[in-house]
């Protein structure tokens, strides 16, 4: 809910910016319908994992690392998300042999070359995969992927695992768009939490510092896409600088959850 109702207050913004003080009459009555409507709807999904740790918690802290050809690991107190686009080396009923244990998946649309559909999740039967809901994706969680979750543009998935509480929210581009543009990870333990954006889509060039507006509140972005992926940090980056996308290593992106 905060991190939806701060997407829409940066919106709100641009909304005045862009076509004035008009406009926020009736953004306001948009928010207000956004506040009822999260309210009683609640999250779309709800998981609730074995609170057995996969490996001795040794430190507060995180990390996202790479852990095959587009594959990304975030590691947090026990609870383990793999990330990576559908058209990543890694996503093949072989590689995914090699994947790491992960309590969860997301899996962002194929940027370009190749896409295998939704098959070679079967050979991690069981693994829960967010993905972006479509046609082909409903048909798939009707029939032999249950553990499929499709998402439209501001539905929610709350995973519970031991003291780690993480919610994923789907979330719209900029200002006016309908397109699905990337998933929110709020991982929190306690009332510490990192918020940590996953794209769906290419960052284009120029794109870099307009997240900063777009996402507030976001202290990473991971562009999973192509066989490299990369990490944009945002907290912690001067207001008036440019952030960069680093590539991705196996030593990875060490972060640690702040109070907010």
């Amino acid at each position: 809910m905060g991190t939806i109702m701060a997407y829409v207050r940066a919106w709100r913004r641009q909304a005045a910016q862009a076509y004035g003080w008009r406009a926020l009459g009736v953004l306001a009555l948009l928010v207000f319908a956004c506040r009822l409507g999260v309210a009683q709807v609640g999250p779309r999904y709800v998981l609730a994992l074995d609170s057995t740790p996969v490996r001795p918690v040794q430190s507060p802290a995180g990390q996202v690392q790479l852990a095959g050809k587009g594959l990304a690991l975030i590691s947090f107190q026990g609870l383990r998300i793999l990330a990576l686009g559908a058209d990543a080396e890694a996503y093949s009923a072989e590689a995914m042999a090699q994947w790491p244990q992960a309590d969860l998946l997301v899996l962002t649309p194929a940027a370009s070359g190749r896409y295998e559909g939704f098959a070679p999740l079967s050979a991690r039967g069981g693994l829960p995969v967010i993905v972006v809901a479509d046609e082909r994706a409903a048909a798939a969680a009707s029939a032999s992927l249950p553990a499929l979750y499709p998402m439209q543009l501001w539905d929610a998935l709350h995973l519970n695992k031991g003291n780690v509480r993480l919610r994923v929210t789907a979330l719209p581009g900029g200002a006016g768009s309908t397109e699905l543009a990337g998933f929110m990870l709020d991982i929190s333990s306690g009332r510490a939490s990192y918020r940590l954006y996953v794209s769906c889509l290419p960052l284009a060039q120029g794109e870099a510092q307009a997240l900063r507006q777009r996402l507030p509140g976001a202290d990473l972005v991971l562009l999973p896409h192509g066989q490299t992926p990369q990490v944009l940090a945002l907290r912690g980056q001067p207001a008036a600088g440019y952030p960069v996308p680093a590539v991705l290593t196996a030593a990875g992106h060490h972060f640690k959850p702040v109070r907010r």
